[in-house]
């Protein structure tokens, strides 16, 4: 296996400050009872350790992996994008 080449340019993007917390859709793609419906609640999702793709004043998007391929170009994993509204 052929080691990646390092990239000569600096990291572009910052971490994240503080956790970013906001209520998520919950879906529930069977049969529930009465009861149940009536309990549904939005999911309170938290995202941490991430840094900062791109910030408009509609949303950001942020990633919480990256690494280099074969030829030092920059590949994102854990991205998600979130509106503004929502934080």
């Amino acid at each position: 296996m052929k080691k990646p080449t390092k990239t000569k340019n600096k990291f572009p993007y910052k971490k994240l400050n503080k956790d970013l917390h906001w209520l998520d859709a919950v879906s529930e793609p069977g049969w529930i009872s009465e009861e149940d419906m009536d309990n549904q609640e939005p999911a309170k999702a938290v995202c941490s350790q991430m840094w900062i793709y791109k910030e408009t004043k509609k949303y950001i998007t942020l990633f919480g992996t990256y690494s280099y391929d074969d030829k030092g170009k920059l590949e994102f994993g854990e991205v998600i994008t979130i509106p503004k509204i929502w934080i």
